[in-house]
């Protein structure tokens, strides 16, 4: 594989419940989801959401995430 067939990452803010990652949206990187998202689930889930459920922050290297889009059943 070339570099240039390779997406740039950085390292974004997860957060971890009983070892299920949620990351946050390509849209609006304050807006979180788990696995399933979109076609089994469209839960989505705020930073004040997971924290009061338990979950724990950590950091993961991902695609860059938009912080001002919204995330709306047009735009799953």
């Amino acid at each position: 594989m070339f570099k240039s067939d390779t997406a740039e990452t950085q390292l974004q803010i997860v957060y971890r419940l009983n070892h299920i990652t949620y990351l946050p949206h390509y849209r609006n990187s304050s807006v979180f989801i788990g696995p399933g998202y979109p076609l089994r689930t469209q839960a989505q889930y705020s930073v004040m959401d997971l924290v009061a459920a338990g979950a724990q922050k950590d950091t993961l290297a991902l695609w860059h995430r938009s912080s001002t889009g919204t995330v709306n059943a047009e735009n799953l």
